[in-house]
């Protein structure tokens, strides 16, 4: 398990570029916070995230820098977000296969997760679509804009991933 850890904090320092059939997948840089504040700026996209709307572009630079220094720690949980534009084209499971297939092939990990809040449907279609399985609800796992939130778990194993 410890050679998987070094193997996944490597590869994480220096994350390389993902590519799919439609999706180009890169670490964020501090560059990208213009583009980051068009999304998450809009309180329909950051409706069922921990964090709160972001209302000047300030707040999407400092959260680009606690995104970054997240870089060096080798957990193995998923988080995506995707401006309110393209909902609906399936670009985010296939992201998010794109992901499972690095952190199984790449960092040689064992386990992939993610969560959402219950009430965040479309999340948990992409998680099922991705292939990742439903564990379980959390109750009032978040405190998120003033109250707490079931969150339902997802997660996917490496042997599962192996199978297909």
């Amino acid at each position: 398990m410890r050679r998987a850890n070094a193997r996944a904090e490597d590869v994480l320092k220096n994350l390389p570029t993902l590519e799919t059939d439609r999706l180009i997948l890169r670490k964020i840089i501090l560059g990208d916070a213009e583009a980051v504040f068009d999304y998450t700026s809009d309180p329909e996209v950051t409706r069922y995230v921990i964090w709160d709307t972001h209302r000047t572009i300030e707040d999407s630079e400092t959260f680009l820098r606690s995104v970054a220094e997240r870089y060096e720690n080798a957990r193995a949980e998923m988080g995506y977000v995707l401006s309110r534009q393209y909902w609906g084209q399936g670009l985010m499971p296939e992201a998010v296969r794109a992901m499972i297939a690095f952190g199984f092939e790449k960092m040689g990990l064992n386990r992939l997760e993610a969560h959402c809040i219950t009430e965040n449907t479309a999340s948990a279609r992409v998680m099922e679509k991705a292939g990742m399985l439903y564990e379980g609800t959390l109750r009032q796992r978040e405190f998120i804009k003033g109250a707490y939130r079931d969150t339902k778990i997802y997660s996917i194993l490496k042997s599962e991933f192996s199978r297909r």
